[in-house]
């Protein structure tokens, strides 16, 4: 059985019931592809550390994106942007645009200015080309692309409409780039919202993690008709460190906190998401401003020539 419901048929106007499923379908769909997408980012690295550079390099990169011939010049697989064309940002609109302290973002920007991820000047934090243009930087930013590939024919089969062709035709080759920069927005955003649900990324990801690995045997038809009091089944904490590449007691703590919060209980075979009844109107409406999210995301890889991409 699918985890996911189809979509009623082209034409048909769904039920109340195929539309609450397909609504928290296309939920569970986007938290899935945000947490594969965290992962591809971070690599090998820590969480926090990639969150902030790439919170970094979506500001810097503002200038490029906002100009149609930078984005032709800059957009593709095998030019980066140079550094005089990134915009320093401070470290306080980073911190602010994770929804993070400012002294976290401080003290792991200095780390990573000595470590040479990044650049901190008299005008702020610069990601250098010199690490989009590395081995590594590019693995990810192919990786992101056909995940979100993967993601956009999930969302097509719930039935989001992709957007139309642009009259003047998309671009001949994919825009990798662009499409990363278009990727990078919307995850970074998710995050945000993530992270403002418990105040503490590590706590949002361990709950996110948790959320994903208790529902993945399950259609969604189960997940709605059990959100009165779970969502998923029990996870043990073994698994859910092993899931999340984290030393158990890291877990522990978090769980401990996420308990203290209303969003998980124990069981005697593991761990289990609850959704606090104060939370749940906060929870649609998030998901409600994911769907207009998406649709941004879906028209700016449509004119990056993603969408021709993934169709043929």
């Amino acid at each position: 059985m699918s985890a996911y419901p189809a979509a009623p048929p082209p034409g048909d106007a769904p039920s109340p019931l195929q539309a609450q499923l397909q609504f928290w379908a296309i939920a569970r769909a986007s938290l899935d592809y945000v947490r594969d997408t965290i992962e591809i980012t971070r690599g090998p690295g820590e969480l926090l550390d990639a969150l902030i550079i790439t919170a970094a390099l979506d500001a810097n990169m503002a200038p490029v994106k906002r100009a149609p011939e930078l984005q032709q010049a800059y957009g593709g697989a095998q030019v980066s942007a140079p550094d005089d064309l990134r915009r320093p940002v401070s470290v306080n609109a980073v911190a602010q645009s994770l929804n993070l302290p400012f002294e976290t973002v401080r003290r792991r920007a200095l780390k990573l200015a000595q470590a040479g991820l990044c650049v901190i000047g008299p005008q702020g934090m610069v990601v250098p080309n010199s690490l989009t243009t590395s081995a590594a930087d590019v693995a990810a930013q192919r990786g992101r692309y056909e995940r979100a590939g993967r993601f956009y024919k999930t969302l097509k089969a719930l039935g989001v409409a992709p957007p139309p062709a642009a009259s003047d035709g998309a671009p001949a080759q994919p825009m990798i780039k662009a499409a990363n920069w278009a990727l990078s927005e919307y995850v970074l955003r998710a995050c945000a919202d993530l992270i403002g649900l418990t105040g503490n990324i590590i706590s949002s990801r361990v709950l996110l993690e948790l959320a994903l690995v208790g529902a993945r045997p399950l259609p969604t038809e189960t997940l709605v008709a059990q959100s009165g009091t779970q969502l998923g089944r029990p996870v043990r904490a073994t698994a859910l460190a092993a899931s999340l590449k984290l030393p158990r007691e890291t877990v522990r703590r978090h769980v401990v906190a996420l308990e203290g919060l209303g969003f998980c209980r124990r069981e005697t075979d593991g761990v289990v998401v609850a959704v606090p009844d104060a939370m749940k109107p906060r929870l649609v409406e998030l998901a409600r401003a994911n769907q207009g999210n998406l649709q941004r995301l879906l028209g700016s890889l449509a004119r990056a020539g993603a969408v021709i991409d993934w169709e043929g």
